[in-house]
């Protein structure tokens, strides 16, 4: 036990896991800056590769952001190229954002990086612990 830790804190299952998600927040984060990109940067690609054109409101949705969030990101995005916005042929009212070629290989790159932060943070554990850890963080959330 370190030094002035609380063996009560450490008995905590949520207080592990705020540790656990501080770490692996910081090393993600730290990745995604030395690549270039944000963590918003990633979700909103990682869902429009994923799901492909979709409108700016589900993007949001489903990449659980922000409006606000989603609009700044996603005009950072297109001013590097990264994404497209276009009306929607079937409701003029919506925009479709899509990934741009450009985009599509950033987002190659980056989920490279997003498995060398999975191997980092997870280096203790099996390929078997690890899918356990993802099912039941999956039940947990």
């Amino acid at each position: 036990m370190i030094p002035g830790a609380s063996s009560r804190l450490e008995k905590l299952a949520t207080w592990q896991l705020s540790q656990a998600s501080a770490r692996a927040h910081r090393v993600l984060h730290e990745r995604l800056a030395k690549a270039g990109a944000s963590g918003y940067d990633y979700r909103i690609l990682a869902v429009l590769g994923d799901l492909g054109p979709i409108c700016q409101a589900d993007l949001g949705r489903a990449a659980v952001l922000d409006r606000r969030d989603v609009t700044h990101t996603v005009r950072s995005l297109q001013a590097r190229e990264l994404v497209s916005r276009r009306l929607d042929p079937r409701d003029g009212r919506q925009t479709l954002v899509e990934l741009t070629a450009a985009g599509s290989s950033t987002l190659e790159r980056l989920d490279l990086v997003l498995d060398e932060v999975q191997t980092e943070v997870l280096a203790g554990f099996t390929a078997a612990q690890r899918r356990t850890l993802l099912s039941l963080l999956k039940r947990l959330a």
